[in-house]
């Protein structure tokens, strides 16, 4: 049995509640059990998982997928984290990846508050409280790795149907950089439609269906990305080094389309 497995299979008593409140009539629940905290919003699904003993561990395995951008690009300088959640992903960098500048995006602004309360997020980790295609809209930045983990409830927001996302995305990317995005597609002509949306901006997507799960994270970039034996050794160097174990992923990713802008 998986840890989100265990978790799931909880009783609502075996786990103690740390917060509980409806905003805009959404339930929003903190709980912990042993060594794990989690936030709950608006139904069953977890949001945000933490180990209380090692926060900086990545512990939901379509953040781990999202995170299979250090094997296309290990050692960023700079990363766009749309979506920032409770903070798992700068927890992880800013233990395991001190030099690299993270800028985070979170357009509600209670998860901002509760992931500094609940989830060990200290008040000087900037985090802007906006919505990603406002911020890609206006920024002049260009960073190596773009990560969007960005929903509406549990749908894909329009921004991720609409060209005008993509270009901007385009242009807030450095040449050798990687776009992930985390999805929770309805059909495939869901995914087909997002792809229609980026095609005249990237030469390269990829997609990795999450294992055991309904997620499906596209990577997209300007270069090929390694082979498979190439990601290989790339996935056993982050588990030696940053703790970070991403061996199952390479086997699994379908190279989509190879495309050129026009």
């Amino acid at each position: 049995m998986t840890l989100l497995e265990k978790i799931y299979d909880l009783s609502p008593e075996q786990s103690r509640v740390l917060l509980s409140e409806v905003l805009d009539e959404q339930l929003i629940e903190v709980r912990e059990f042993e060594n794990y905290r989690w936030l709950q919003i608006g139904g069953d699904s977890i949001q945000a998982l933490m180990d209380i003993d090692a926060p900086e561990q990545i512990l939901l395995p379509n953040i781990q997928a999202l995170l299979a951008t250090l094997l296309f690009c290990p050692e960023p300088a700079r990363i766009l984290n749309l979506g920032f959640g409770c903070g798992s992903v700068e927890r992880f960098f800013t233990e395991k990846y001190p030099l690299t500048e993270i800028t985070s995006l979170e357009s509600n602004a209670a998860v901002i508050e509760l992931a500094r309360e609940y989830f060990f997020i200290p008040n000087e980790q900037h985090i802007v409280n906006t919505a990603a295609e406002t911020f890609l809209a206006t920024s002049s930045n260009a960073y190596d790795i773009i990560l969007c983990d960005i929903f509406e409830d549990e749908e894909h927001p329009a921004c991720l149907y609409a060209p005008e996302f993509y270009q901007n995305v385009f242009n807030c990317l450095d040449k050798r950089g990687v776009l992930a995005i985390n999805l929770l597609p309805e059909s495939e002509d869901d995914v087909l439609s997002i792809l229609l949306a980026m095609k005249n901006y990237f030469d390269h997507v990829s997609l990795l269906e999450v294992p055991n799960h309904f997620n499906a994270i596209l990577y997209a970039s300007n270069f090929r990305l390694p082979d498979t034996a190439e990601l290989d050794v790339a996935a056993n160097h982050l588990l030696e080094k940053k703790k970070l174990d991403l061996r199952a992923l390479p086997q699994r990713l379908n190279r989509l389309m190879e495309m050129m802008p026009g």
